[in-house]
């Protein structure tokens, strides 16, 4: 053990009357420790919110959305009607990553009425094989129906904004009305279920049935729908690049005469846009936190030094005496702040780890889902952020404190050892 650690771990932290931590001490340590919780609340809540909120989003609109387009010399047909053939589906498969899973549906505008209200949605038909886990998440009243049972065909899945609007609960039946050009389609539908995802616009837009009903409507084949949806891509970037080099593979299939109509791919990046740019906007606003914590730890610590040096001006005036240089002072009160620091940094990771667990398990802190989209305030904690803010403020401290430590340097052993 080196001269300096021997000293560090030997001097004294606590008032002049043993009794209690010394100023700069309690300084210091609530200092880093109210930094490191800010800091760790602060990305916990943002990591949170981008979950929930990009979850919600692709909820409802695929990672990624394969939709016909009108071409000339195809007038005959619907251009927005897509045929999953089986060579669509091998192109399509052999440009996405393992893991993604491709599905066709369906989305039809209508309109649901009672005896005394009405309201338009726009119901999205379902695969059989489409667990539709989010949606399953977020039923409030009734179940997500099996639309692999025959008895499910004409059961729907409304939001709650919806059933309020109509005055609808789960197992009523409702009129739905359809439109395939001119002509109107009735049908008397089953409310099977009610969710609730909080996210308003989307919530008094969309409901959930079987693909299958929606066929019939319009007297198409099983393999026709309205788009074809890619999932289960693991990140914003895959998202990126595995959409451009799908459009590429339909734009060269159609060159090459293995598929006979246009499609594009539509990224969810672009179609929900809005909300991705908010989410941008509260990765900008974490940033200036942590800076602006970065910098409130830096000036507590510089105090707490200064503070602590002040109050042994004596034992340094003694040391420089018997023959310690500077440079070992300095670094002996730099291992003293690096005490205080880890001090703080335990005292900080337990309160702010804590509020974070708490707030994860019982959801103690409300939002207005109206502006915010959630009900309570979402947290995630990432380990590497955890390790990444620990480690940076050691560094930051260390960087700080060379500069107050100098100031022993300016101090003559006759002088310390008078001063009071």
């Amino acid at each position: 053990m080196s001269i300096e650690f021997f000293i560090a771990r030997r001097m004294q932290l606590t008032t002049a009357s043993g009794r209690g931590s010394s100023t700069g001490v309690v300084i210091a340590v609530a200092g880093i420790a109210l930094a490191l919780v800010v800091m760790l609340v602060s990305v916990s809540v943002v990591l949170g919110f981008k979950h929930q909120i990009r979850e919600k989003v692709m909820g409802f609109d695929a990672q990624l959305t394969v939709v016909a387009q009108k071409t000339y010399g195809n007038d005959s047909v619907d251009g927005t009607v897509v045929r999953l053939t089986p060579q669509l589906r091998s192109l399509i498969q052999s440009a996405l990553p393992e893991g993604a899973k491709l599905s066709l549906v369906a989305r039809r505008p209508g309109i649901l009425k009672t005896d005394s209200a009405f309201a338009g949605v726009v119901v999205k038909g379902l695969t059989p094989d489409d667990d539709s886990p989010f949606m399953r998440s977020n039923i409030v009243a009734g179940l997500m129906p099996d639309y692999a049972a025959d008895s499910t065909l004409y059961h729907v899945v409304i939001s709650a904004t919806v059933a309020s609007r109509l005055g609808l609960e789960s197992g009523d039946r409702v009129n739905a009305y359809f439109f395939n050009g001119d002509v109107p389609r009735a049908r008397r539908l089953t409310v099977a279920g009610i969710y609730d995802t909080h996210f308003g616009e989307y919530d008094a837009l969309y409901a959930f049935g079987s693909l299958e009903m929606l066929q019939r409507l319009n007297g198409e084949e099983a393999d026709c729908g309205s788009a074809i949806e890619i999932s289960g891509l693991p990140d914003d970037d895959t998202i990126d690049r595995v959409g451009r080099e799908l459009g590429d593979a339909l734009l060269q299939g159609l060159y090459s005469g293995s598929i006979d109509t246009l499609y594009t791919v539509e990224n969810v990046h672009d179609t929900a846009a809005l909300y991705f740019n908010w989410l941008a906007l509260l990765d900008t606003n974490v940033v200036v936190i942590l800076i602006l914590m970065a910098l409130v730890s830096g000036f507590t610590l510089v105090s707490s030094l200064f503070i602590i040096i002040l109050e042994r001006v004596g034992m340094i005036g003694i040391l420089k005496a018997i023959g310690a240089g500077n440079r070992m002072i300095e670094r002996t009160f730099i291992i003293v702040a690096e005490r205080l620091v880890a001090r703080g940094l335990i005292i900080g990771n337990i309160v702010g780890l804590g509020i974070v667990f708490i707030q994860r398990a019982w959801h103690l802190l409300p939002l207005d889902p109206e502006a915010y989209y959630l009900d309570y305030v979402p947290v995630e904690v990432n380990w590497w952020w955890v390790v990444g803010l620990n480690v940076a403020v050691v560094v930051i401290a260390a960087l700080v404190l060379i500069l107050p430590s100098r100031i022993i340097a300016t101090l003559s052993p006759a002088s310390s050892m008078r001063y009071e």
